[in-house]
């Protein structure tokens, strides 16, 4: 029997409940259709924090964060000690500059920072010798050496230093004008300033029908629709329908590339999920202002964009999710952070570690959590733990299989014990998503995440008051949709690390 290709749509932001409407009221034949032919699920759960470059890279590597080394949007690098900054903002473009900004984006998060030590899909599928395909999804390493060449404009912006050259990228590539593989020679879609450059919904829409229609349509094919994620930051999460449905268009003319949309099926496994939701922002006293919070402190700032020696810390705002790095003395400087937002009520989660064990308090309550991987924490070194703490751990299995130890107020992540099994609920899949944060990297440091409705500001931060926005633990930045046709096979458990695994038992090991 012939095995089936595979296609895979990823909508940035992509909301449940918008989901859920346009496919109720028929305003989306293609997701409609899709939707009745297999499996759907409403709460799939992304990464932490819900960022694109994190969430996308757990995504391509079946992986969280401990693994990918995505920490979020802007981070700091423990390697060249200077802010990686995805381009956030404009301002932030400007300062750190359009070449270290398209570097960072194009080049420096496929080549240097998502691990080598794990594989991505185009990767892992190679190996297995199928032909893989990717349509402006960011995280693009393969095997096969592509030429990436930069517009004029941008070269003109980054003062000529962007020259393009050779990268890493699967069979078939499209990354906006910057890359085209020979199997898109020729193709001509919406680029130019004013379309971002070609990563857009109709681009990648039409590059995919384009293999499709040439016969070199690849054995896997991400298509990335990014136009969703900017729509909502305008005009919030659950105003979003008029994007959907314009994507729910494309899609369609995707799947019009064949004989019919039951013949795509016959001959396809189809998925349609988003990488992380948004969260509506409240038009007044949204803010957390970071900067006055850690005033005393000596930052890193964004102008430079380097470490000095005289900095005490890196703030680094994620949205709803701010990353806070403590570069000289943490065992005094760490607590004060704490102290700093303990009164929060804005706040959700405090979340730092200690050795082997993950500590999370409440702003606003001070209600407080310690927990660690396993049965016991495994650092062996009692005396960084009291002797209640040693004497009375509990152990629990998650809802998701996973095995954790914890002392304290499971209420702090919305957690409750069902018989033996912890559930989540405003916070899914909360202990592996936090210890997987911080266990990103190795530099101590503060994590927050906000409560709905807000956001954390720093110098250069991307806020939307009044519109959408993401990053954090919460549920309403959480949770995506999934629809599965066209395959046998359901997600072993919803989470977006598990598209990785449902896609090689899709296109298994092949035995020659």
């Amino acid at each position: 029997m012939r095995r089936k290709k595979v296609i895979m749509f990823i909508i940035d932001s992509f909301h449940p409940q918008v989901l859920d409407d346009v496919t109720a009221d028929g305003s989306a034949p293609a997701l409609s259709f899709l939707r009745k032919q297999g499996f759907s699920h409403s709460g799939v759960v992304s990464a932490f924090p819900t960022m694109t470059p994190t969430a996308l890279s757990s995504i391509a590597t079946g992986t969280y964060a401990d693994k990918h080394k995505v920490p979020g949007f802007i981070w700091l690098s423990e390697i060249s000690h200077w802010l990686v900054n995805y381009g956030a903002t404009p301002g932030s473009i400007l300062k750190l500059g359009v070449f270290q900004s398209v570097k960072n984006l194009l080049y420096g998060l496929n080549q240097e920072h998502v691990s080598p030590l794990v594989k991505t899909v185009h990767e892992a599928l190679e190996e297995r010798g199928y032909s893989s395909g990717n349509i402006n999804f960011f995280i693009y390493r393969g095997r096969k050496r592509r030429e990436a060449k930069v517009p004029w404009l941008v070269r003109l912006a980054a003062w000529l230093r962007l020259q393009g050259g050779p990268i890493l990228g699967p069979e078939s590539l499209a990354l906006g004008e910057f890359c085209l593989s020979p199997s898109l020679k020729n193709f001509r879609g919406p680029v130019g300033l004013f379309n971002k450059f070609g990563f857009n919904d109709r681009f990648s829409c039409l590059a995919a029908r384009e293999l499709i229609k040439r016969g070199k349509q690849p054995d896997f094919m991400m298509v990335y629709l990014p136009d969703n994620d900017r729509f909502s930051h305008r005009v919030g999460p659950m105003n979003t329908h008029p994007c959907i449905r314009e994507a729910d268009k494309l899609i369609q003319y995707v799947l019009d590339a064949f004989p019919s949309w039951e013949h795509a099926l016959e001959h396809n496994a189809i998925l349609v999920a988003g990488d992380h939701s948004q969260c509506q922002i409240v038009k007044k006293h949204n803010l957390i202002r970071l900067d006055r919070a850690l005033q005393k402190f000596t930052q890193v700032s964004m102008l430079s964009g380097r470490v000095r020696s005289r900095d005490d810390v890196a703030i680094c705002p994620n949205e709803r999710m701010a990353i806070i790095y403590v570069l000289k003395n943490p065992g005094e400087i760490l607590p004060r952070i704490v102290d700093a937002f303990i009164g929060e009520d804005r706040i959700s989660q405090i979340m730092w570690k200690e050795h082997d064990h993950y500590r999370v308090i409440e702003g606003g309550t001070g209600r407080s959590l310690t927990f660690w991987r396993g049965d016991i924490p495994t650092d062996g070194t009692s005396e960084h733990r009291t002797d209640e703490f040693a004497l009375r751990p509990v152990v629990v299995v998650d809802q998701y299989g996973q095995r954790w130890g914890y002392e304290g107020d499971l209420a702090v992540i919305d957690g409750r014990l069902d018989g033996e099994v912890l559930r989540f609920g405003e916070y899914p899949d909360a202990l592996a998503r936090i210890a997987s944060a911080l266990d990103c990297q190795r530099t101590p440091r503060v994590l927050l995440s906000a409560r709905p409705g807000y956001e954390f500001y720093g110098e250069e931060a991307p806020i939307f008051p009044g519109g959408g926005s993401h990053g954090s633990l919460h549920q309403s930045d959480s949770l995506v949709p999934a629809l599965i046709a066209g395959s046998d096979y359901d997600l072993a458990s919803p989470r977006i690390i598990e598209f990785y695994n449902w896609l090689m038992k899709q296109l298994p090991e092949r035995r020659w």
